[in-house]
């Protein structure tokens, strides 16, 4: 492990930086056939066609690239400005059909880098074409670190930032300015920490984790029991597990566990403003869209997909694969795989028809009352039809 050293402040910088990201690249520029290289692609026309950027479909420009998913696309990426385009393999005979067209009409010819995952493949272009940056390596001398804290190499520690005791920071994590990280715990290799973050005490990161500004992780659980006057805090004396590349967004809330450990599972990644209580157990590869709510001790197996504010009682537990409509209250166990909308939730085909028979309540509010109406006008025509026959006899 590296002993902590601090930036120089000698520079002429009062904050102690060269002024420069340590990663401020320029946008990088390639042929198309370098570009087809990088995906493991195949090119349809001419690869050394110049990309010097990525934009999206409807705000093309010359020199760069996009992607289209179906062939409804098609039109619009070769009548736009961007100079090619990155199709799925599917289309293929249409896209050969479509430049041999060109060519006879003596138009030019769009390159097409042809793959599996169109989507998949521009995501890559655009890390590769605009390196994200990252601060000057070092430790910032506003930082504040306890003595038996242990650092790795290449780490970055910005302004103002706290690690405490027997604190781990794994090799070239970033720390950006004001993150808390308390007494004993560990953030593992590559992390990178946004600022105002609490990592509270004992809590573990794993490798290549990223968490969003002013995020808490590790605060206390909420638990109390009320002796009939008052409510007593139950102490929340367990942790929270982040395993590897998880991403957690801004403002997000994950309490740690009274007892044993809260744990998000390898590749989760949790949009803003989610909370996630005490003794959670996560699985791998999950999606939490905004403001989602997990109560206690829920369960939430692989792959699961949580559409925003979705909120689910304690205990529950979610199969592997299930999906969660947007606002669904989850009040009891989701199967495998089931597609649940709705509070509380039901299955979504059956929220669909609820929901569309809702929409007709008003008009069949109204032929009810007309029905209720003649149901006791007619009822009035026979009392009196009753009264009369009586009369008469």
């Amino acid at each position: 492990m590296a002993n902590v050293s601090s930036l120089s402040s000698s520079n002429g910088h009062s904050n102690g930086t060269n002024g420069r990201p340590a990663g401020a690249n320029t946008p990088r520029s390639a042929t198309v056939g370098e570009i087809a290289r990088l995906l493991n692609a195949q090119v349809l026309g001419d690869a050394q066609t110049l990309i010097t950027g990525v934009s999206g479909l409807d705000a093309a420009a010359a020199g760069t690239i996009l992607f289209i998913e179906n062939e409804k696309m098609i039109a619009d990426a070769f009548s736009g400005s961007a100079s090619a385009i990155i199709a799925p393999e599917s289309l293929r005979e249409e896209l050969e059909t479509l430049q041999l067209n060109s060519k006879r009409g003596r138009r030019r010819v769009k390159p097409v880098v042809l793959t599996g995952n169109p989507r998949l493949a521009f995501t890559k272009v655009l890390e590769w074409m605009q390196p994200s940056t990252a601060p000057e390596k070092g430790i910032h001398p506003t930082a504040i670190i306890e003595p038996d804290a242990i650092i790795g190499e290449g780490v970055t520690i910005r302004e103002y930032c706290y690690v405490g005791r027997s604190a781990r920071i794994g090799d070239g994590a970033i720390l950006y300015p004001h993150v808390y990280i308390g007494d004993g715990a560990q953030i593992g290799q590559e992390c990178v920490i946004y600022p105002n973050v609490v990592c509270g005490h004992h809590v573990h990161l794993g490798k290549r984790v990223k968490v969003h500004a002013s995020s808490v992780i590790g605060g206390d659980g909420f638990g109390y029991v009320f002796d009939g006057q008052k409510h007593h805090k139950v102490p929340q004396i367990g942790t929270v597990i982040i395993e590897d590349d998880v991403e957690i967004g801004c403002n997000v809330c994950i309490d740690r566990a009274t007892m044993g450990a809260t744990r998000v599972g390898e590749g989760t990644k949790i949009d803003n403003l989610v909370q996630i209580a005490h003794n959670v157990q996560i699985g791998k590869n999950c999606i939490l869209c905004g403001q989602v709510g997990l109560s206690g001790s829920v369960v939430v197996e692989d792959n699961v997909i949580m559409a925003g504010q979705a909120g689910l009682r304690d205990h529950v537990k979610i199969g592997k694969g299930a999906i969660l409509g947007a606002k669904a209250g989850i009040m009891a166990d989701v199967k495998a795989g089931e597609f649940v909308s709705g509070a509380p939730a039901v299955p979504n085909r059956d929220y669909m028809k609820m929901n569309a028979a809702s929409r007709k309540l008003p008009e069949m509010t109204r032929q009810l009352r007309r029905l209720e109406k003649m149901v006791a006008e007619l009822q009035a025509k026979v009392e009196s039809q009753a009264v009369q026959t009586t009369t008469s006899e």
